[in-house]
């Protein structure tokens, strides 16, 4: 029949519920109260706008809260003398690259931050020891076994931290480069 549609109704607003009255609306253009008389208009109709933004939109949640990370200290010496400034200013700086690194996503630029700071520790703040133990701390005085574990830890976690950090940011070749002395010193 060439008067009627094939498909049937889309939805709960489409030409009521019996046959009789689908029949009617598609040759009278009749329908029951509240429905549209075109089979097709029922698509178009939300009568339920509000609960259908609010399902769009999920449910609330709360908003995030933003650490401040400190990377930075006036106390602390850029440069290690002895063993305790090593392994205080290690603790800070892997505490703060973690801190920032959990939160990259309300952090700009937080990956590239912490691998910064993480190769300014590694780098500038551990000096390389030296033959002269009047000029090397390493080679100063003797380590104890829990001090050496100490800061072996610490070495071991912000290496960790500099390979995830360096993963995060655009490769380039002086990335490359950079991870590269930086592990090796």
């Amino acid at each position: 029949n060439i008067n009627r549609t094939t498909s049937r109704p889309a939805d709960q607003h489409s030409l009521g519920e019996g046959a009789e009255e689908k029949s009617a609306a598609s040759t009278t253009l009749e329908a029951a109260e509240g429905c549209a008389a075109h089979h097709n208009f029922g698509r178009f109709r939300r009568d339920d706008y509000e609960a259908v933004v609010r399902q769009l939109m999920g449910a609330e949640r709360a908003d995030p809260i933003l650490i401040p990370v400190v990377l930075t200290d006036r106390d602390s010496p850029p440069v290690a003398t002895d063993f305790l400034t090593a392994a205080s200013s290690l603790r800070r700086l892997c505490d703060a690259c973690s801190l920032l690194l959990q939160q990259r996503r309300l952090i700009r630029n937080a990956a590239a931050l912490a691998a910064s700071a993480a190769q300014y520790a590694l780098t500038v703040t551990l000096p390389m020891p030296d033959q002269d133990p009047a000029r090397c701390f390493w080679r100063r005085t003797d380590m104890r076994r829990e001090t050496q574990l100490n800061l072996l830890s610490l070495l071991r976690r912000m290496c960790r931290i500099y390979a995830a950090a360096t993963g995060c940011v655009q490769p380039s070749r002086g990335l490359v480069a950079m991870r590269a002395t930086t592990f090796a010193a």
